[in-house]
């Protein structure tokens, strides 16, 4: 059987290396110009390998088709990752990867300098991947993983099908795609111009599987307008926008958060405080399976300001909510062939083909909504958004059989 690791490894080391991470603060799309770097790198690289239709939109939307090579018509499928990593993570840095060979469990020392340790401890799922080829970065960026672990998959796919004509498939879609990272992934993508009838997001955390459900996610916003008054004669005066912010947070309970809660337990995740004596504002995210208990925990916050209110009279303090995503199941529900075919694949690869809700998003859940129903694919990272990122070569490696076993299997 033909290893990918070799290939996988160098052209992941190609993309990683590319600082690409998105950024809320800004207001262009894509929000940084490294996602625009990486978009004209993925785009030459479609071109050299031979495909239709590469184009790059002012958005920075990469798109591009496999033309089909089988007489028959069957369904188009795409197969889409996003370019931007976790905001900060590498910035101004060159992200260097360390392979681990034949990973034999217990902890993984990325860095002593900068105390990085990754343990199945904090990351179980390296339980999963005795005997893997394990990739870190060194200690003082993220990896990158999240989700350049999934370009790579696609993009070693494509190289695969192409040199292997009698595998047969249909019409393959490719979508690389700006910002997911800050919930903008698909606010400017054309699902009628994509052309697919159904998608898989290169996305999900190692040993997840196919996953199609995910969490209902609010943005809140709570802005703070105190009472000035200098400290030395401030009693009965002064309303400080800094303590404020910081009783909202500590009224919240404590059973409500991230880092007590798990399985299909929602939470609110306060994000970023910004204040000074004059005004504050509040980031905060909420999450739940359960769009009616995702409601729940914004009427308990909201009641918890309207205490404060109370509490502080002349000050004016704002309650702000938008929703950047849903829970995509009641629209993957009405699609249950796209899953069968996905773990079917999966199957025949000795992979994981149990579906795991995902306690966080992916750009499939807005893109399911829009018309085109997208579950989520292990893309064989572990622990993102952090230096104690990493993946599995060997995960890697079989879940490229594995979305080549699925357009094979769709064409037959």
């Amino acid at each position: 059987m033909e290893n990918f690791k070799e290939r996988i490894l160098e052209v992941f080391t190609k993309y990683i290396q590319v600082e690409s991470g998105s950024d809320e603060n800004s207001q262009s799309s894509p929000s940084t110009k490294g996602q625009l770097e990486l978009a004209k790198i993925l785009k030459e690289d479609l071109q050299k390998l031979g495909l239709k239709d590469v184009s790059l939109s002012e958005y920075g939307y990469l798109t591009a088709a496999l033309p089909s090579n089988i007489e028959r018509k069957v369904p188009v499928i795409g197969f889409l990752a996003h370019m931007d990593t976790y905001p900060g993570g590498t910035a101004g840095r060159t992200v260097k990867p360390i392979v681990h060979k034949n990973y034999q469990g217990g902890d993984i020392t990325v860095s002593k300098e900068h105390n990085v340790i990754i343990s199945p401890k904090t990351s179980p799922a390296l339980n999963k991947c005795i005997g893997h080829d394990i990739v870190t970065a060194s200690g003082d960026t993220l990896l990158g993983a999240d989700d350049k672990a999934g370009i790579t998959i696609i993009m070693v796919m494509l190289e695969h099908l192409i040199a292997n004509p009698q595998i047969k498939h249909g019409e393959i879609k490719i979508a690389f795609t700006p910002d997911e990272e800050i919930a903008r992934g698909t606010k400017h993508f054309d699902v009628k111009a994509f052309g697919a009838d159904f998608a898989y997001t290169l996305d999900g955390e190692c040993g997840d599987g196919i996953t199609f459900e995910n969490f209902n996610a609010a943005a809140i916003t709570i802005k703070v307008k105190g009472v000035q008054a200098h400290p030395g004669n401030a009693k009965d005066i002064m309303q400080n926008p800094v303590r404020i912010i910081a009783d909202i947070c500590a009224s919240w309970p404590e059973n409500k958060l991230p880092e007590t809660t798990c399985g299909r337990e929602g939470f609110i995740c306060f994000i970023g405080a910004n204040a000074d004596f004059e005004k504050g504002v509040l980031k905060a995210m909420a999450r739940d399976f359960d769009e009616n208990l995702l409601q729940s925990h914004l009427a308990l916050l909201e009641a918890i300001v309207k205490e404060k209110r109370l509490k502080y009279p002349g000050s004016v303090i704002d309650f702000e909510v938008s929703y950047p995503y849903k829970n995509m199941k009641p629209m993957i529900d009405k699609h249950p062939q796209i899953l069968k075919l996905a773990k079917e694949a999966f199957e025949e690869c000795g992979l994981n083909a149990e579906s795991q809700p995902i306690r966080g998003g992916t750009d499939g859940a807005n893109l399911s909504y829009m018309g085109l129903p997208t579950p989520n694919i292990d893309a064989g990272y572990g622990t993102p958004h952090g230096p104690f990122e990493w993946t599995s070569l060997d995960m890697m490696d079989k879940i490229t059989r594995a979305i080549a076993k699925i357009a094979e299997n769709n064409a037959k």
